[in-house]
């Protein structure tokens, strides 16, 4: 990645990350994405899922796609500024961004196969909601933890945006597989945390 020298002033753009972990033998593991090379933010970098929150993740119908009340959700991100749906958006966002870039379907009861078969109608042009309705999931926001909420400083950097991102942390759901979709993402990764840093110090990947 490739320092850019000018300022960034452009208003944060709304962004929900998932940063997914699971338990093994030699201790927690973080799943850590590559992004394209190409890409114009982060390109090459180890990256966790996520993304821009879409105006689509507010407008969906939160009673029936969500397994928790606008309410729980707008008071577990601990953000009285904000407005309910804007909160269940940012929940939406992650949920999303975690089919669309790793696979992994956050709903209830879903199985490796509903995962598979979500994320194949996401990539056929079906919208997320849409894709809900016809495989009759509700998304598991119960699921997934806020932790923390990080805005690109107006300072040079590796990218010319900016976003408001907020950080969600959840378990892999039983029984499916994380993977990167070949697009976004050119390989993916599963680290412990130490493990990923050390990478990062010694030059082997680039993190963001």
């Amino acid at each position: 990645m490739e320092l850019n020298s000018e300022i960034v002033t452009s208003p944060p753009r709304p962004a929900a990350t998932m940063v997914m972990l699971r338990d093994t033998a030699d201790g927690l593991e973080v799943f850590l994405l590559k992004r394209h090379g190409l890409s114009d933010v982060l390109g090459g970098a180890y990256v966790f899922p996520g993304g821009k929150v879409d105006v689509a993740d507010a407008q969906m119908d939160m009673q029936a796609h969500l397994d928790q009340p606008l309410a729980a959700l707008h008071a577990g991100l601990n953000e009285p500024g904000i407005a309910p749906l804007t909160a269940a958006s940012l929940y939406v966002a992650a949920l999303r961004e975690a089919l669309e870039e790793s696979g992994v379907l956050f709903a209830q009861g879903a199985s490796a196969d509903q995962a598979a078969q979500a994320t194949a109608l996401l990539r056929a042009g079906h919208a997320f909601d849409a894709m809900l309705v016809q495989l009759a999931l509700r998304l598991q926001t119960s699921s997934v933890l806020p932790w923390s909420r990080w805005i690109t400083p107006k300072v040079p950097s590796v990218t010319k945006k900016r976003f408001d991102t907020r950080f969600f942390v959840a378990a892999l759901p039983a029984n499916q597989i994380a993977r990167h979709d070949n697009h976004e993402a050119t390989e993916s990764v599963w680290l412990r945390p130490r493990n990923a840093l050390q990478q990062y110090w010694d030059g082997q990947i680039e993190l963001a």
